[in-house]
């Protein structure tokens, strides 16, 4: 066997998230042309996004970590058995598929002005999810593999993979608390100065 063949197959996960961006941003293309030219989608989710001005930071809060915590809560979970490999695959195509997407619906919803306000709507809470992403979809594909090899059996290494995954949380708290205090803030003086709402 040649050196190559008998080093461990590194998880492609900044592979994974770059095709769900791809793709993220060709399908509303795509789509825009053959059936979204009233503009219906991208206004839903504008209106969506910036409706709950009423809704205080604590509210806010607690809907964040509804919505993204229990799906991290599920993909450490489910690391500890064979069901984390494709788990880890879906949850990078997808987290790329859903970025991809925000960025190209604003822009063909409001054109350079949208691209601002998609990024605005990203950033800076990717900053931290993305590598958390990247890392700990890592890390639960790299136990799964090791159960599956197993055949169910409870691998030795689950103490470390659940101190990394518990690590790599921190970054996505860190993550929530900028989107729920930082990003509305970034929004709206984003939002005052182009004005195109």
């Amino acid at each position: 066997m040649s050196m190559i063949a008998k080093q461990k197959r590194k998880f492609p996960a900044l592979i994974l998230f770059l095709l769900g961006f791809l793709a993220g941003n060709l399908i509303p293309n795509l789509i825009w042309k053959m059936k979204w030219q009233q503009k219906t989608w991208a206004s839903i989710y504008f209106l969506s996004t910036f409706a709950g001005k009423d809704i205080s930071g604590k509210e806010y809060l607690l809907e964040i970590l509804k919505y993204r915590g229990c799906y991290y809560l599920l993909n450490l979970i489910c690391g500890f058995s064979v069901f984390g490999a494709p788990l880890a695959v879906l949850t990078l195509l997808l987290s790329g598929l859903y970025t991809g997407m925000i960025m190209s619906a604003s822009i063909l919803e409001f054109g350079f002005a949208g691209g601002v306000i998609g990024m605005g709507l990203l950033l800076p809470q990717y900053l931290f999810y993305i590598p958390v992403w990247l890392y700990s979809m890592e890390q639960e594909w790299e136990m799964s593999v090791e159960i599956w090899r197993n055949r169910g059996i409870f691998s030795q290494k689950a103490g470390s993979y659940a101190g990394r995954m518990c690590i790599a949380a921190i970054g996505y708290l860190l993550g929530i608390l900028v989107e729920c205090f930082i990003n509305p803030w970034i929004i709206s003086r984003i939002l005052n100065y182009i004005k195109i709402f």
